[in-house]
Protein backbone atom coordinates (compact mmCIF):
# COMPACT_ATOMS: atom_id res chain seq x y z
CA UNK A 1 0.00 0.00 0.00
CA UNK A 2 1.30 3.46 -0.95
CA UNK A 3 0.76 5.08 2.41
CA UNK A 4 2.59 8.52 1.95
CA UNK A 5 -0.14 8.82 -0.99
CA UNK A 6 -3.03 7.67 0.76
CA UNK A 7 -1.81 9.91 3.50
CA UNK A 8 -1.35 13.37 0.99
CA UNK A 9 -5.47 12.36 -0.29
CA UNK A 10 -6.30 12.15 3.23
CA UNK A 11 -5.33 15.54 4.11
CA UNK A 12 -6.76 17.05 1.42
CA UNK A 13 -9.83 15.26 2.35
CA UNK A 14 -9.53 16.56 6.07
CA UNK A 15 -8.87 20.37 4.63
CA UNK A 16 -11.99 20.31 3.09
CA UNK A 17 -13.87 19.72 6.24
CA UNK A 18 -12.40 22.84 7.60
CA UNK A 19 -14.60 24.63 5.30
CA UNK A 20 -18.13 25.87 6.89
CA UNK A 21 -19.70 24.38 3.52
CA UNK A 22 -17.95 21.97 1.48
CA UNK A 23 -18.22 23.24 -2.62
CA UNK A 24 -19.38 19.64 -4.52
CA UNK A 25 -16.95 20.89 -7.29
CA UNK A 26 -14.09 20.59 -5.08
CA UNK A 27 -15.37 17.27 -3.86
CA UNK A 28 -15.94 16.29 -7.03
CA UNK A 29 -12.42 17.17 -8.15
CA UNK A 30 -10.98 15.86 -5.69
CA UNK A 31 -13.27 12.31 -6.29
CA UNK A 32 -11.85 11.92 -9.84
CA UNK A 33 -8.42 13.16 -8.57
CA UNK A 34 -8.64 9.48 -6.97
CA UNK A 35 -10.18 7.85 -9.43
CA UNK A 36 -7.54 8.75 -12.18
CA UNK A 37 -4.51 8.24 -10.08
CA UNK A 38 -2.47 5.50 -11.31
CA UNK A 39 -0.29 5.16 -8.43
CA UNK A 40 -2.87 4.64 -6.35
CA UNK A 41 -3.80 1.17 -5.84
CA UNK A 42 -7.09 -0.65 -5.62
CA UNK A 43 -6.83 -0.43 -1.51
CA UNK A 44 -5.77 2.92 -1.18
CA UNK A 45 -8.65 4.13 -3.68
CA UNK A 46 -11.56 1.96 -2.31
CA UNK A 47 -10.56 3.75 1.20
CA UNK A 48 -10.39 7.02 0.33
CA UNK A 49 -13.84 7.04 -1.86
CA UNK A 50 -15.38 6.09 1.27
CA UNK A 51 -13.56 8.42 3.80
CA UNK A 52 -14.70 11.25 1.40
CA UNK A 53 -17.89 10.17 1.36
CA UNK A 54 -17.87 9.31 4.61
CA UNK A 55 -17.32 12.98 5.46
CA UNK A 56 -18.72 14.65 2.11
CA UNK A 57 -22.27 12.14 2.14
CA UNK A 58 -24.15 15.26 2.28
CA UNK A 59 -22.61 16.45 -1.62
CA UNK A 60 -22.16 13.62 -3.56
CA UNK A 61 -24.09 10.65 -5.15
CA UNK A 62 -24.87 7.83 -2.89
CA UNK A 63 -21.84 5.34 -2.60
CA UNK A 64 -21.72 2.41 -0.49
CA UNK A 65 -18.98 3.39 1.96
CA UNK A 66 -19.61 -0.37 3.63
CA UNK A 67 -18.17 -2.04 0.62
CA UNK A 68 -15.47 0.51 -0.24
CA UNK A 69 -14.23 -0.04 3.17
CA UNK A 70 -14.62 -4.02 3.20
CA UNK A 71 -12.36 -3.91 -0.02
CA UNK A 72 -9.51 -1.93 1.42
CA UNK A 73 -10.00 -4.34 4.41
CA UNK A 74 -9.68 -7.40 2.55
CA UNK A 75 -6.62 -5.64 0.14
CA UNK A 76 -4.89 -4.61 3.24
CA UNK A 77 -6.18 -6.17 6.67
CA UNK A 78 -3.67 -4.58 9.38
CA UNK A 79 -4.33 -1.00 7.33
CA UNK A 80 -5.05 1.21 10.60
CA UNK A 81 -7.68 3.46 8.61
CA UNK A 82 -9.79 1.00 7.17
CA UNK A 83 -10.00 -1.31 9.52
CA UNK A 84 -11.35 1.75 11.90
CA UNK A 85 -13.18 3.21 9.35
CA UNK A 86 -15.15 -0.09 8.22
CA UNK A 87 -16.09 0.12 12.01
CA UNK A 88 -17.66 3.32 11.89
CA UNK A 89 -19.72 3.18 8.99
CA UNK A 90 -20.84 -0.50 10.63
CA UNK A 91 -21.66 1.03 14.04
CA UNK A 92 -23.26 3.73 11.87
CA UNK A 93 -25.79 1.69 10.24
CA UNK A 94 -26.46 -0.71 13.61
CA UNK A 95 -23.98 -3.45 12.94
CA UNK A 96 -22.98 -3.81 16.06
CA UNK A 97 -21.02 -6.99 15.68
CA UNK A 98 -19.02 -6.43 12.36
CA UNK A 99 -18.11 -3.01 14.33
CA UNK A 100 -16.99 -4.57 17.06
CA UNK A 101 -14.95 -7.24 15.43
CA UNK A 102 -12.90 -3.92 13.67
CA UNK A 103 -12.70 -1.99 16.63
CA UNK A 104 -10.86 -4.54 18.45
CA UNK A 105 -8.23 -4.52 15.81
CA UNK A 106 -7.05 -0.99 16.37
CA UNK A 107 -3.70 -0.01 17.90
CA UNK A 108 -4.34 2.57 20.39
CA UNK A 109 -1.32 3.39 20.80
CA UNK A 110 -0.92 5.30 17.50
CA UNK A 111 -3.92 7.33 18.77
CA UNK A 112 -4.01 10.71 20.74
CA UNK A 113 -5.60 10.44 24.05
CA UNK A 114 -9.15 11.39 23.20
CA UNK A 115 -9.30 9.25 20.31
CA UNK A 116 -8.52 6.29 22.55
CA UNK A 117 -11.20 7.20 24.78
CA UNK A 118 -13.39 7.34 22.10
CA UNK A 119 -12.51 4.22 20.53
CA UNK A 120 -12.92 2.31 23.79
CA UNK A 121 -16.83 4.16 24.29
CA UNK A 122 -17.55 2.72 20.86
CA UNK A 123 -16.24 -1.08 21.92
CA UNK A 124 -18.75 -0.71 25.25
CA UNK A 125 -20.94 0.54 23.01
CA UNK A 126 -21.26 -2.11 21.12
CA UNK A 127 -21.26 -4.61 23.70
CA UNK A 128 -24.07 -3.04 25.46
CA UNK A 129 -26.17 -2.86 21.84
CA UNK A 130 -25.17 -6.83 21.29
CA UNK A 131 -26.50 -7.08 25.36
CA UNK A 132 -23.20 -8.41 26.05
CA UNK A 133 -23.31 -6.67 29.49
CA UNK A 134 -20.26 -8.61 31.46
CA UNK A 135 -17.94 -7.79 28.96
CA UNK A 136 -19.74 -3.86 29.07
CA UNK A 137 -19.30 -4.01 32.45
CA UNK A 138 -15.82 -4.85 32.49
CA UNK A 139 -14.69 -2.08 29.90
CA UNK A 140 -16.55 0.85 31.58
CA UNK A 141 -15.85 1.46 35.22
CA UNK A 142 -11.94 1.57 33.80
CA UNK A 143 -13.20 3.98 31.12
CA UNK A 144 -15.34 5.95 33.41
CA UNK A 145 -12.36 6.36 35.91
CA UNK A 146 -9.98 7.24 32.76
CA UNK A 147 -12.56 10.29 31.65
CA UNK A 148 -12.97 11.68 34.97
CA UNK A 149 -9.83 12.48 34.66
CA UNK A 150 -8.94 13.79 31.83
CA UNK A 151 -9.08 17.62 30.51
CA UNK A 152 -11.23 18.69 28.10
CA UNK A 153 -8.78 19.24 25.49
CA UNK A 154 -7.96 15.21 26.04
CA UNK A 155 -12.04 14.17 25.99
CA UNK A 156 -14.70 13.97 23.15
CA UNK A 157 -18.23 14.02 24.03
CA UNK A 158 -19.26 10.38 24.66
CA UNK A 159 -22.66 11.05 22.66
CA UNK A 160 -22.73 7.07 21.60
CA UNK A 161 -22.02 6.08 24.50
CA UNK A 162 -24.87 7.68 27.15
CA UNK A 163 -26.67 6.84 24.03
CA UNK A 164 -26.43 3.12 24.35
CA UNK A 165 -26.51 3.82 28.25
CA UNK A 166 -29.94 5.29 28.28
CA UNK A 167 -31.57 2.26 25.44
CA UNK A 168 -30.09 -0.41 27.88
CA UNK A 169 -29.98 1.33 31.34
CA UNK A 170 -32.86 -1.23 32.29
CA UNK A 171 -31.44 -4.43 31.27
CA UNK A 172 -27.74 -3.65 31.76
CA UNK A 173 -29.12 -2.70 35.15
CA UNK A 174 -30.58 -5.84 35.84
CA UNK A 175 -27.24 -7.80 34.53
CA UNK A 176 -24.82 -6.45 36.47
CA UNK A 177 -26.23 -6.29 39.65
CA UNK A 178 -27.48 -2.90 42.40
CA UNK A 179 -23.91 -2.03 43.83
CA UNK A 180 -22.01 -2.00 40.58
CA UNK A 181 -25.08 -0.02 38.91
CA UNK A 182 -24.71 2.50 41.84
CA UNK A 183 -21.26 2.64 41.49
CA UNK A 184 -21.62 3.51 37.77
CA UNK A 185 -23.87 5.76 38.59
CA UNK A 186 -21.18 7.46 40.88
CA UNK A 187 -18.46 7.13 37.62
CA UNK A 188 -20.25 8.93 35.54
CA UNK A 189 -21.55 11.92 38.02
CA UNK A 190 -17.60 12.68 38.07
CA UNK A 191 -17.81 12.89 34.31
CA UNK A 192 -20.43 14.35 33.68
CA UNK A 193 -19.23 17.34 36.49
CA UNK A 194 -15.44 17.43 34.80
CA UNK A 195 -16.87 18.15 31.09
CA UNK A 196 -20.13 19.68 31.98
CA UNK A 197 -22.35 16.65 30.10
CA UNK A 198 -25.41 17.66 31.46
CA UNK A 199 -25.60 20.77 28.87
CA UNK A 200 -25.60 19.19 26.17
CA UNK A 201 -27.17 15.25 26.89
CA UNK A 202 -29.44 16.47 29.62
CA UNK A 203 -32.29 13.80 28.47
CA UNK A 204 -30.05 10.82 27.96
CA UNK A 205 -28.49 11.50 31.79
CA UNK A 206 -31.97 11.69 32.83
CA UNK A 207 -33.22 8.06 31.55
CA UNK A 208 -30.18 6.68 32.70
CA UNK A 209 -30.81 7.12 36.41
CA UNK A 210 -34.86 8.02 36.37
CA UNK A 211 -35.20 5.23 38.13
CA UNK A 212 -32.37 5.03 40.77
CA UNK A 213 -33.66 5.63 44.25
CA UNK A 214 -30.65 8.07 44.98
CA UNK A 215 -28.79 10.00 42.72
CA UNK A 216 -25.31 11.14 43.77
CA UNK A 217 -25.80 14.77 44.65
CA UNK A 218 -25.07 16.99 41.79
CA UNK A 219 -25.83 14.36 39.24
CA UNK A 220 -28.88 16.29 37.61
CA UNK A 221 -27.91 19.91 38.59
Amino acid sequence: MNYELRNLYHDLIDEQQGFQKADPADIQYLLDEINADPQLGQAERAFLRGYLNYHFREVMQPLDREAEFRTAVALASDDHQSNLHLGYETFDVGKYATALTQFQKINLTLHFLWSQIKIRELIVSCHLHLQQFEAAESLLFPLLQLSAEVKDDDYAYPTELLRALAQWHVEFRTAIGEPAWQRLIELLSLVKKKHDLNSVFKDELSQIIQDAPTAPPGFSD
